[in-house]
């Protein structure tokens, strides 16, 4: 199916009524028990200015979609990524019937062919950064072989688009793992995709193997007390104002994009006083915001004990469940462009959750 048989068997007001169905096939739970500690901590003040050498972003399945945006898009930017369970840039095509059924599942077959195509053409308009800068892009890419949410061929369709744009790539896709971020810390069993989707895969630290991919090398974590505080700061001074047809006019700040009032940042103190750092942006997946699961993915991501070690920050930007539309009911980033029918540009810098999070990274000196 091309993408103009897809666009046209399927029209905008039926897409919107399926997005609940899509939010459920991006994690893939029959029922989620929040606990009361799923809740968002008041936001915040602004984020810090400080001594940043670099940027680097990873993030889990809605939010490894959204990694690879900002990597394709800011490459001049963010010297590498780490994805977990994801597909190929620009997979969904502005358009859920292929999301559903074609980057989650291969029920529809992958056009990576289009993704090369639609990243040739947003960078020949300026929309993203040259390609070239992919080359040194160092990228780490983790696919378990016991997730049900995204296929194992969508993840090779991910490699093979790395691949085609020679970004050096670490692609590891034999571990018997769930659908999850993978962490030491994770209190779900390797195997299982269960919330809060954090899984400890015992003998493999992921959070060691990816920093050493994006960096070159990395120190052993601080086991000790933090020597660190996480803290939330307001995502609404970083956010772009909603316009009709891309974003919720009725909203003001961040809520208007789809984001949470607040965002959290951790801070080693070398980094706080003073000390070059660089910047790790770690996007959560869908049903793992804060709201749903408070700060659980902030705490147990298993970096921030190497940010102790390895003189880097962890932004913790936000995504929030829509509670009053079914837009996006399960807390997902925009890789689908579920803004509106005008939110075509959401994979680029035109996007607003895109730019909102670039403008965090710039206040923090990145």
């Amino acid at each position: 199916m091309d993408q103009t048989t897809a666009r046209s068997g399927v029209r905008r007001g039926a897409l919107r009524r399926r997005l609940a169905v899509l939010g459920a096939a991006v994690v893939a739970v029959a029922a989620l028990t929040v606990g009361e500690t799923a809740q968002a901590a008041p936001a915040g003040g602004a984020l810090p200015r400080l001594a940043v050498t670099g940027n680097f972003v990873t993030g889990i399945s809605s939010g490894g979609y959204m990694a690879t945006q900002l990597q394709v898009a800011y490459s001049s930017r963010f010297r590498g990524a780490g994805v977990f369970s994801a597909g190929p840039y620009w997979c969904a095509q502005d358009n859920v019937a292929i999301a559903l059924y074609g980057c989650t599942v291969d029920t529809v077959p992958t056009d990576v062919a289009t993704s090369y195509a639609k990243t040739d053409e947003y960078a020949r308009a300026g929309k993203i950064d040259p390609t070239k800068n992919l080359t040194r892009s160092r990228t780490y890419f983790f696919h378990g072989t016991q997730d049900p949410t995204v296929v194992q061929s969508l993840a090779d369709d991910l490699a093979a688009y790395y691949r085609h744009y020679a970004a050096p790539l670490t692609y590891r896709s034999t571990l018997a793992a769930g659908h999850a971020w993978i962490s030491p810390l994770g209190p779900v069993a390797c195997g299982n995709t269960a919330a809060p989707y954090i899984n400890n895969c015992p003998g493999y630290d992921a959070e060691a193997d990816l920093l050493k991919t994006m960096f070159g090398s990395v120190k052993k974590p601080n086991n000790a007390a933090p020597r660190g505080r996480v803290t939330s700061f307001s995502q609404d001074p970083y956010a772009v104002p909603a316009q009709p047809g891309n974003g919720d006019l009725t909203k003001t700040g961040a809520a208007a994009i789809g984001m949470g009032a607040t965002g959290y940042l951790y801070t080693p103190d070398s980094c706080a006083s003073g000390a070059t750092c660089a910047v790790v942006v770690a996007l959560h997946g869908c049903l793992q915001t804060a709201d749903q699961i408070g700060t659980t993915f902030v705490e147990r991501s298993g970096l921030n004990a190497y940010a102790d070690t390895n003189d880097f920050v962890v932004l913790y930007p936000q995504a929030t469940p829509t509670t009053d539309t079914i837009v996006n009911p399960k807390g997902c980033w925009d890789w689908w462009g579920y803004l509106g029918p005008n939110d075509v540009d959401y994979a680029n810098k035109l996007g607003p959750q895109m730019r909102a999070v670039m403008n965090m990274v710039s206040a923090l000196g990145g």
